[in-house]
């Protein structure tokens, strides 16, 4: 587009920020704001807004959610502040977060770019199960810490941390309580992916994904092929 209108501009600013302040915004709660994405010159300049800001713009029916990039160290979380909310004491614990939500990816989504949904439900006993069986199967083979090198992706201590730990303890009646387990690992994870509108939780035991998760992973995810190389090895191992 040779020429932007300054109403356009303004309005696609408006959208841009209402997005960060809320999170998402429905055509029935703003339909104004929803209309204005529809507009085709709006739609062009928050495309600049997510180039430059390192965001995304999901829209996914009558709904449209704002979420940062993975490399957005401004919008998004460092390894740092991400240690401190989830309570982990270095990156190792920080990583296996991050492969228990790649797991979760792997359980609700396939095809070869993970965008077909397969199932509405996953239990956190099922999921505990898939990566300890993986972590034993990336600790049998011989070639690990090749593995490791090629995917830029510590597998090894993270296998030995994870295989080290007990899955929960006894003592505790609630599995989100318990202490030092995989468990806990998992729950805290999972804690913070409820708190980013990325999935529910039933009875304590069972993950449901929201609409977001699914618009993010079906319609863009994964974004690197780094990121689509770990998830394919870890579903083959």
């Amino acid at each position: 587009m040779e020429s932007l209108s300054p109403d356009s501009v303004r309005k696609a600013f408006s959208l841009y920020m209402n997005l960060i302040e809320k999170s998402k915004i429905t055509k029935k709660d703003d339909p104004e704001g929803f209309l204005a994405f529809e507009d085709p010159e709006i739609s062009f300049i928050t495309r600049i807004f997510e180039e430059e800001a390192g965001i995304m713009i999901l829209r996914s029916g009558d709904t449209l959610y704002f979420t940062p990039r993975t490399d957005n160290k401004f919008l998004g979380f460092t390894n740092e502040e991400l240690r401190d909310k989830m309570g982990f004491s270095n990156n190792s614990e920080l990583y296996i977060s991050y492969l228990i939500i790649l797991s979760i990816i792997i359980k609700f989504y396939n095809g070869e770019n993970y965008n077909n949904k397969v199932r509405s439900m996953l239990k956190v006993e099922e999921l505990e199960g898939f990566i300890t069986l993986k972590l034993e199967s990336f600790k049998a083979m011989e070639n690990g810490e090749q593995k490791d090198e090629e995917l830029n992706f510590n597998f090894s201590t993270i296998s030995r941390l994870w295989l080290e730990l007990p899955t929960y303890d006894e003592k505790i009646k609630s599995f989100s309580q318990s202490k030092g387990t995989k468990i806990s690992f998992i729950y805290r994870t999972l804690k913070f992916l409820q708190e980013q509108g990325l999935i529910n939780m039933d009875n304590d035991s069972e993950i449901y994904t929201t609409e977001k998760l699914d618009t993010m992973v079906i319609s863009y995810y994964p974004e690197s092929s780094r990121k689509k190389e770990i998830l394919s090895f870890l579903e083959r191992i």
